[in-house]
């Protein structure tokens, strides 16, 4: 049956935003079926930013920074494929560069477990860019509530989940911004030196993502959490920069 002409513009509208559905699917090709574009495996060494090989190796062996690599990293650009640009054709010949300086300091077992968290790295786009640059974005601050912030780590998500910063929570509890603070700094330090103890990083690597944090460590503070319907919205776009 033919539509009325005044009809047309909104079947068109509807008909290219059913085309943009696959796009909210998970990016990461390691993702299961049906997960949301901002999937994570639930691996503490990805929750916990613990890059198995130093990311000053990484920029010397693909010339690149930390700024460069912060445009490049995309739901739609790997790492892998940035070091084809560079000349390296091999993902797993640049796993073995990237990981050289371990092989003397590793069992062969850890180093074949670094080995498949490397090669994730530079093949799993979304992964990546979690890992090098989401570095509050862990289980492991709303698990240490009670100490940081005396509440519960439910309280916690349900305060995140009103779009409530770090800070705002401190007042709603009554803890002050330097005693949040404080306490804050001491679990990424410790946080820091699991990722040694565990092998999970070198300690340059671990030094360097305590200086980022640190470095970030304000702004983390007055940042206001994504509401969950924000946090959907934000799931279901394409991250391309």
């Amino acid at each position: 049956m033919p539509q009325p002409r005044h009809l047309i513009p909104f079947l068109l509208a509807a008909a290219l935003l059913l085309a943009a559905v696959p796009a909210a699917r998970a990016t990461d090709s390691h993702a299961p079926d049906g997960a949301r574009a901002d999937w994570l495996p639930d691996a503490e060494w990805v929750m916990s930013s613990w890059l198995p090989y130093d990311e000053t190796r990484l920029e010397q062996l693909l010339h690149t920074s930390r700024a460069e690599l912060f445009h490049w990293l995309d739901d739609r650009r790997s790492l892998g494929a940035l070091g084809r640009k560079r000349g390296w054709p091999s993902a797993r010949r640049l796993v073995w560069q990237l990981l050289l300086p371990r092989r003397r300091s590793v069992s062969p077992v850890q180093l074949r477990l670094l080995h498949v968290r490397a090669l994730a790295t530079l093949t799993q786009p979304h992964l990546a860019r979690h890992v090098l640059f989401h570095i509050f974005h862990t289980p492991a601050i709303p698990q240490a509530a009670p100490q940081l912030l005396g509440i519960t780590t439910a309280r916690f998500r349900e305060l995140r989940s009103s779009g409530a910063s770090p800070l705002r929570m401190a007042r709603v509890s009554g803890r002050g911004a330097e005693q949040l603070t404080t306490g804050l700094d001491a679990l990424l330090v410790a946080r820091s030196r699991r990722a040694e103890t565990t092998r999970s990083s070198t300690p340059a690597q671990a030094g360097r993502m305590l200086q980022l944090q640190r470095e970030s460590l304000q702004s983390f503070l007055a940042h206001t959490y994504r509401t969950p319907d924000e946090q959907l919205t934000f799931a279901c776009s394409l991250h391309v920069f």
